[in-house]
């Protein structure tokens, strides 16, 4: 899995703000505020949204005359850096994407349609997808390229995600798929957010 500073072919993103997330006075301005991120990011590279149908025509309002290819796609939120693959390559630059299950940040929200974004992704771009066993969302993940990985055990080694799964095990299996030498671990604290991850406690 290469640095998130790396140079790459596309970027992908998701025209999928809800209503009974955002609410009908903020929900305009996200869907606003997601346009102009996929424009500034089309200046320099492709960029990929997917649009929920009932979406289609705002989307295409606020994103024309625009290089931004739209893409007709259910989808449940519009975080695809956690529920979209996590592409890696080989010694040949041959190119793969990884599948996490994404299951709605520990089954904390609905993600029937962002389960199967990654496998879309795959597809659309002809990468084969890797199938694991393993639970994660591709924003838990913070690597170096260089084969070291920083994660934190209130997210992953969960029950919410990958009940019954020893850290030795998870291990085994992310170093695999990532082409990990070594796996640096924050504890983090349950339970504290969506997310499941690290967050500082309040003070007493």
């Amino acid at each position: 899995m290469p640095d998130e500073a790396e140079p790459h072919a596309r970027t992908w993103m998701a025209f999928g703000a809800h209503l009974d997330i955002w609410g009908r006075k903020l929900l305009p301005v996200v869907q606003q505020d997601l346009a102009n991120i996929a424009m500034a990011i089309a200046r320099f590279e492709p960029v990929s949204m997917l649009v929920r149908p009932n979406d289609m025509a705002r989307a295409s309002e606020l994103l024309n005359g625009s290089r931004v290819e739209l893409i007709d796609q259910m989808v449940d939120d519009f975080w695809v850096r956690d529920s979209g693959p996590v592409f890696v390559t080989n010694q040949q630059a041959q190119k793969a994407a990884v599948d996490f299950n994404f299951n709605g940040w520990g089954k904390k929200q609905k993600h029937a349609h962002d389960a199967k974004v990654a496998a879309l992704v795959a597809s659309r771009v002809g990468a084969p997808r890797l199938k694991t066993s393993l639970v994660l969302e591709g924003g838990g993940i913070e690597v170096d390229g260089h084969g070291t990985a920083i994660i934190t055990e209130s997210c992953v080694l969960n029950d919410n995600r990958n009940p019954g799964m020893s850290k030795a095990q998870f291990e085994r299996e992310l170093k695999r798929l990532l082409g990990l030498k070594k796996i640096i671990w924050l504890p983090g604290i349950k339970g504290k957010d969506i997310t499941s991850l690290y967050q500082t406690p309040p003070e007493n």
